[in-house]
Order: C-alpha cells, then structure tokens, then sequence
C-alpha cells in the first residue's frame, strides 16, 4: 500500500471519529444540568481545599452558596429570552431595540454580580478566620473564584478574577 493512499485512509477514518456525536448516538441528549445544590458543593469543595475549612465552615459556606446559586439561576431564564431578543433585533437593524434589551440584559447581570458579591462577603466575614482571610491577599482571589464560580457568567471574571488575588 502506498504511502499516500494509507495517510488517505487515516484521514477518512479520523474525520469520522471526529464527526460522531456524544457517545456516537445520533439522538444523544444534552446532560442535565448542575442544580445549584450541586454547584454549591463544587464550589464549596474548591474553598474547602484552598481554606482548609473545618466541618463547621463547610456547612455555613454550603448554605450560603446553595441560595446565591439559587437566586442566580433565578435570572438566568429572564437573560436566555432577551438574548434570544437581542439576536432578532440585531438581525433586523432595530436600533432601539438593540438598546433597550441591552440595558435590560445588564441590569439582570449586575443582580448576578451584586448576589455573587454578597455571598463573597458573608463568607469572607462570617465563615474565614483570620488567617484563611489572610489568603484571601489584597484581591479576592480564591473567594471570588470559589463563589458559584462555574456558572455562567461567573468562571472567575470580575473583581478579584484569575491573576488578581495578590493585587
């Protein structure tokens, strides 16, 4: 066989693999979601290791996380359906629109942030000791990044995000 017939054959046989859906079934279903119980005790988990949390701690950082991801996820429908808005009113050049479902998307973020960043403080100052405070640095670091940091629109951006917990 000819080197280029089998780099041919490989190439075929690797667009394939690659094209397969999740676990190569054609009507794959999208995983579920994290509830945000489990998004709290990922997240709590996170701080437990970087804090070295006691028992005690890791109950009230639960408590606290389960409801900011609770209320978090509260908004995040309302922010799908004016995405989805934002989309048809770019798409016709609907100026007005564009700005108003804009102004409406923001505010909804900033009651992400405002939840997120309350639940950052309540940790900070009702859970940490003043030594696991003491890691937090100057930024926010581990704190920020640990409080219902896989959801979306949180992952470590903002105050304090990846590279600024020694600022």
């Amino acid at each position: 066989m000819s080197m280029g017939r089998l780099i041919t054959i490989v190439l075929i046989a690797g667009s394939a693999v690659y094209a397969q859906r999740p676990h190569g079934r054609a009507n794959a279903v999208p995983p579920t979601p994290p509830t945000p119980a489990q998004i709290a005790q990922r997240d709590t988990d996170r701080l437990t290791r970087f804090f070295t949390l006691n028992a005690g701690q890791q109950s009230a950082v639960l408590g606290i996380l389960t409801t900011a991801e609770t209320q978090r996820q509260a908004i995040t429908p309302q922010i799908k359906t004016l995405r989805t808005t934002l989309t048809a009113a770019i798409k016709a050049n609907n100026q007005s629109l564009i700005s108003s479902t804009l102004l409406q998307i923001s505010q909804l973020q900033e009651q992400e942030e405002v939840i997120r960043a309350n639940a950052a403080g309540q940790i900070y100052a009702t859970v940490l000791n003043t030594a696991q405070q003491t890691q937090v640095g100057n930024g926010l670091g581990p704190l920020w990044m640990g409080v219902t940091g896989g959801g979306p629109g949180f992952g470590g951006r903002g105050p304090g995000g990846p590279g600024r917990g020694t600022r």
